[in-house]
């Protein structure tokens, strides 16, 4: 698979540019996702937490119903480190458990080998018909 652009559209637009390659997501820290600390705002990992584990969710949900639509019914964050501004976030996740309508997803945020955040979300599924 080739790198491509993650879709940020509307707010995550603020976060990006999120880029995937294969199951690995990456981001680079810039001047505007730090907090007054000068280190990675909480607030921006979250929001890639979100990126990250919606993509995955829409990408599993769409191979077994193309078109399927998913929204998220909640996400679990822990903080484990802080990021700093130049460093690139590698961002993964994976389905812990799928149903027909509902996805479990966990996943984590790096820099280097040092984990920032953990992150569980769950899913739901809309097939197209389920408007």
């Amino acid at each position: 698979m080739s790198t491509r652009q993650v879709d940020t559209s509307g707010f995550g637009a603020f976060a990006g540019p999120v880029l995937r390659d294969g199951n690995k997501f990456t981001l680079e820290i810039a001047a505007h996702h730090l907090n007054a600390d000068e280190r990675l705002h909480g607030g921006m990992m979250m929001t890639l937490a979100s990126i990250v584990l919606g993509d995955v969710a829409r990408e599993t949900a769409g191979e077994k119903h193309p078109g399927a639509r998913v929204s998220p019914l909640s996400l679990n964050c822990d903080f484990v480190s802080a990021g700093e501004k130049g460093e690139t976030i590698e961002g993964r996740a994976e389905v812990t458990r799928a149903t027909r309508t509902v996805l479990f997803i966990s996943g984590e945020l790096r820099a280097g080998s040092r984990i920032l955040m953990t992150a569980t979300g769950v899913y739901s599924i809309k097939a197209p018909e389920d408007k």
